[in-house]
């Protein structure tokens, strides 16, 4: 059986050169020192004997937020088995690294200045040095990459910990309580999102990375608190509509994902018991959620 350090040691693997394992667009759900008391939303449908709750998440905590809210520990403990994005348990961070830079590099002659363009290249620069890093230095990777790389070099100039993020966390817990843990996707197929992206979307998405990661600071309050409250109308209207404004990406790293995620969900109903599952909060709100798509599907969910 996998021990809780052995499963920090393979999350802080998969987090090495890559934020991958964030994804969820791995802006809006990083963390903070502080944050409102309140209920992170939660919702559960039903059938027979089986009950599926879904929660949302937030992949990166700091040591200051390590304890589990609440909600989450009693859901937790009411659990039969867990169902998150990833089956963390079972990831090979080695694999996986391999993998990432397969699908990373730029091909033989290629750089990350030509993919972007002199005007973008010298934008990009600028953003950069503004979180004190320089480009260059990342070598001659694809701009998917270069943003996931990025997002994880700040995540770490701020003190945010991949240990105590929710996921890592709750799965800990179920292997030292011997439950049940799955997975909707594999990370193979988390980090094949981001590389058949268009080279337009690519650089939108480091665009947006690089200009997240200069305000970041100032806005992991705001972000934690609507968490932390539950308050889905704000998620909705400050957080999911700047991942809309890139359409490709949007489609690609949210809608699909949950369309992808509505049959294993299902499935958990035709299982008797409490099935505890944890996704990036934003694939929870909005009119492209999971929840909005089980409800077109006929079920009935209800808000804890």
């Amino acid at each position: 059986m996998t021990s809780t350090a052995s499963i920090h040691t393979q999350a802080r693997g998969l987090m090495a050169g890559t934020a991958a394992i964030l994804l969820l667009l791995l802006l809006p759900w990083l963390g903070a020192a502080q944050a409102d008391a309140g209920e992170p939303a939660a919702w559960t449908l039903e059938r027979n004997d089986s009950r599926v709750i879904l929660l949302g998440s937030i992949h990166l905590l700091p040591p200051g937020m390590a304890e589990l809210p609440a909600r989450v520990r009693t859901l937790y403990d009411e659990a039969d088995t867990l169902v998150m994005e990833l089956a963390m348990d079972q990831l090979d961070p080695v694999a996986f690294q391999r993998e990432v830079n397969r699908l990373g590099s730029q091909p033989q002659g290629g750089s990350l200045a030509g993919s972007l363009g002199e005007a973008r290249w010298e934008e990009a620069q600028a953003l950069a040095r503004e979180i004190d890093l320089e480009l260059a230095l990342l070598g001659n990777v694809k701009p998917w990459l270069a943003a996931l790389t990025i997002t994880q070099l700040r995540l770490a100039q701020l003190g945010l910990a991949p240990e105590f993020g929710l996921e890592v966390q709750l799965t800990g817990l179920a292997v030292r309580d011997g439950k049940p843990i799955s997975g909707l996707e594999t990370a193979e197929a988390q980090i094949g999102l981001f590389a058949s992206l268009s080279n337009d979307e690519q650089i939108d998405l480091l665009m947006q990375s690089l200009g997240d990661a200069i305000t970041l600071r100032d806005d992991i309050d705001m972000i934690v608190s609507a968490w932390r409250s539950g308050d889905i109308a704000r998620m909705e209207t400050e957080l999911l509509a700047s991942v809309r404004e890139s359409p490709g990406l949007y489609e690609a790293v949210v809608v699909e994902r949950n369309r992808e995620w509505l049959a294993p969900i299902e499935a958990l109903l035709e299982r008797p018991g409490n099935h505890l599952v944890v996704v990036g909060a934003l694939h929870l709100v909005g009119e492209d959620s999971v929840v909005a798509m089980l409800e077109a599907r006929g079920h009935a969910l209800r808000r804890l």
